[in-house]
């Protein structure tokens, strides 16, 4: 799985041929094939060390958690 930005919601679901997603602040964590074929811009994880990519994504999994109650 893979963090990619929406390029146009901020918050909610996202329905597209290869399932729904959950977007929050404007990140959809898919698989990278499916962002990539969907043209998402993926999140440069890179540019940041790994322990903040990894705040980052288990900040937005915790939104997921705080949204689905």
């Amino acid at each position: 799985m893979a963090l990619f930005r929406h390029p146009s919601i901020d918050r909610g679901i996202v329905h597209t041929p290869h399932g729904a997603f959950r977007v929050s602040r404007r990140l959809v964590d898919v698989a990278e094939e499916i962002g990539e074929s969907l043209g998402w811009e993926p999140v440069e994880s890179a540019s940041r060390p790994d322990s903040a990519a990894k705040e980052l994504l288990a900040s937005v999994i915790r939104l997921n958690r705080l949204d689905a109650h």
